[in-house]
């Protein structure tokens, strides 16, 4: 269930339960809460006081579990108390091939990020950007037809990390290493097909660093 649906059945606020879950959590449970918790969902008096080895055990079986549930969504759909809309620039793609040009995009598509994930990240919302790669030089990590997250807001280079880029009036998504006397050293994932290019940092706009990406198969 959803954090407010939560929160409605062990009888507390979204925020609060946000405040608690949150990847900078600004709470904790508290001797109060924990026990309306138990008695709305029919635990034991002092379950979360206890030691509970058979979590430990699902948690050390070394296989993959679903952690949350899937809900559908659109544009009609209210945010929860920890979400925001990020702009999902759909006719921008940034190439990891030979490049795309860039181009505008105001169509309203959005994607939503918890905003305890951006503040883990310390990006900020208004920075996040969501466009689409196209082209195979970023393979098998980023598969043609993946959509990255870029934060706007961090245009450093930072050794080994994945950016956006324009280079030569093209947007791409490449692997970055600083260099001495001013040069930028640009890598690609599939070397063989793209062999990795040193150019001047001066020839190089860094339009934000790749936070996070989405692949479909």
């Amino acid at each position: 269930m959803s954090k407010a649906d939560f929160a409605e059945k062990v009888g507390t606020s979204a925020s609060t339960i946000s405040q608690i879950l949150g990847g900078k959590a600004s709470r904790g449970l508290g001797e109060i809460l924990a026990r309306k918790i138990e008695e709305n969902l029919g635990l034991p008096h002092g379950w979360f006081d206890q030691y509970h080895q058979e979590l430990d055990a699902a948690e050390n079986l070394g296989e993959a579990k679903i952690i949350g549930d899937i809900q559908p969504w659109d544009s009609s759909t209210s945010l929860d108390d920890d979400e925001v809309e990020i702009p999902f620039l759909k006719e921008v793609q940034i190439s990891g091939g030979t490049g795309s040009v860039f181009r505008e995009d105001h169509n309203g598509y959005k994607l939503r990020f918890a905003k305890s994930t951006l503040r883990k990240l310390s990006i900020q919302p208004s920075n996040a950007v969501c466009v689409e790669v196209i082209g195979n030089s970023m393979e098998p990590v980023l598969p043609s037809g993946s959509t990255v997250g870029v934060d706007t807001g961090c245009k450093e280079v930072r050794d080994g990390k994945m950016y956006a880029i324009d280079y030569g009036d093209l947007l791409r998504v490449k692997i970055l290493y600083s260099m001495p006397n001013g040069m930028i050293r640009i890598r690609s994932y599939n070397s063989e097909e793209h062999p990795e290019e040193v150019r001047l940092a001066s020839e190089i706009r860094v339009i934000g660093r790749v936070f996070w990406s989405s692949v479909t198969y």
